[in-house]
């Protein structure tokens, strides 16, 4: 990101051309990997990051079908960002949403490695995932982040 605001820098002011932003937002490349998942998932949502984990995890807490899958130490980890989220919260989100979410794995040289989807009935809409390593991109609404 520094590289790329040092190549823009000079465009930025210097004329009556169109103010460029050329800090992205946070949600956009995320410094911190535990949130990249939560920032893919909070786009278009518009609720601050941490009242959406409280929203999200709360949730969790509530499903069945995540019984025993999880332990206090486990939630306070996701809540504070010490935890990695993936499966647990990706099933919750499509629950909680209504979404059906497709998660597409791949590898360092960006080849696909697996594809799964979490489906809900009547679902309000599809969000697609990509993961390499613990880094999420999204595709929602036709819009790539």
């Amino acid at each position: 990101m520094e590289l790329w605001n040092q190549q823009y820098r000079n465009l930025a002011g210097t004329d009556d051309r169109e103010q460029l932003d050329i800090s992205a937002p946070r949600w956009y490349l995320p410094d911190d990997r535990v949130s990249s998942l939560f920032y893919c998932l909070l786009h278009g949502i518009g609720t601050p990051l941490n009242e959406y984990v409280a929203e999200l995890t709360s949730y969790m807490e509530t499903l069945r079908d995540l019984d025993g899958l999880f332990d206090a130490g486990y939630m306070a980890g996701i809540r504070d960002g010490t935890e990695e989220p993936g499966e647990l919260e990706l099933y919750a989100a499509s629950q909680m949403h209504r979404w059906t979410i497709e998660v597409s794995t791949v590898d360092t040289t960006n080849k696909l490695v697996s594809k799964f989807s979490y489906t809900v009935d009547d679902s309000a809409k599809t969000v697609c995932l990509v993961r390499s390593g613990s880094y999420f991109a999204v595709k929602v609404d036709g819009y790539a982040i």
